[in-house]
């Protein structure tokens, strides 16, 4: 089953990027989104608010069209990109040529070409609640990163209540302007792929830190995201950075023991 779903998923996602870059919730614009992502990484990283990557070798795991990886490329690391669709890793490939970047086409769940204790720091975004065999993805993450090495998850628990002004800013941003970003989405396929997850009831911090720590990674700390939807959305308009704010989305760092 798992490897049907995966099939799924793959065709779900590739018929995706042609669009992908259209979303708000995908796209890193260029003038005051990528400081606050490199700001953000910076953090995760442990390199201090103005320190850089160069020497490391990052993991842009599920890396779509490489929005994370270009970030990345900027703080000077040497990244690879790793993504189970040809089809995004193809318009990956458009975005970062000449960067020092390289494909990688595999499963996040099997990192089949990444040696062992080779990757200084890793980063997925608004993968783990998707992943059919999530432990697997998790050792071999932990695999892959060298003693010390860092990962940073940012994610979101879809099936969390929304506060009250979590909600408020919903509603007041479907008044301004009704949500674009999933009018390309099959929503039929979507909600087939969705209640077949292992995390079909969502994916709550403390359950993510959890099967985490139980595959030998130590957390380490919670990032604050907010600046990354207010200050680093400025050129949105109005309803889409209240639309984006309002999400119950987290980042957090982990660590691969000495």
């Amino acid at each position: 089953m798992n490897f049907d779903l995966k099939e799924e998923i793959r065709a779900y996602w590739s018929a995706r990027a042609e669009n992908f870059d259209e979303s708000p919730s995908h796209l890193i614009e260029e003038r005051y989104g990528l400081p606050e992502w490199q700001t953000l990484i910076r953090r995760a990283a442990g390199v201090g608010d103005t320190g850089d990557l160069q020497g490391k070798r990052a993991l842009d795991i599920a890396c779509g069209t490489g929005e994370i990886s270009r970030v990345l490329c900027r703080l000077g690391a040497e990244v690879s990109g790793l993504d189970f669709s040809e089809t995004m890793l193809g318009k990956a490939r458009e975005k970062l040529t000449g960067q020092n970047w390289s494909p990688v086409l595999c499963d996040a769940e099997d990192l089949k070409g990444v040696p062992d204790e080779s990757v200084d720091f890793a980063i997925t975004r608004h993968l783990t609640w998707t992943l059919t065999n999530p432990l697997d993805a998790y050792c071999e993450w932990h695999r892959v990163l060298k003693p010390g090495g860092r990962m940073l998850i940012n994610d979101h628990n879809f099936s969390l209540p929304f506060s009250t002004w979590h909600r408020l800013k919903k509603r007041l941003a479907n008044l301004l302007k009704p949500s674009s970003d999933g009018v390309n989405i099959d929503a039929e396929a979507n909600a087939a792929i969705r209640e077949r997850l292992y995390y079909k009831g969502g994916l709550t911090k403390e359950r993510l830190i959890e099967d985490m720590q139980s595959c030998g990674f130590a957390f380490q700390e919670e990032l604050d995201l907010r600046p990354i939807y207010s200050k680093g959305m400025q050129t949105w308009p109005m309803a889409e950075r209240l639309r984006q704010s309002a999400e119950n989305r987290y980042s957090l760092v982990f660590e691969k023991a000495l």
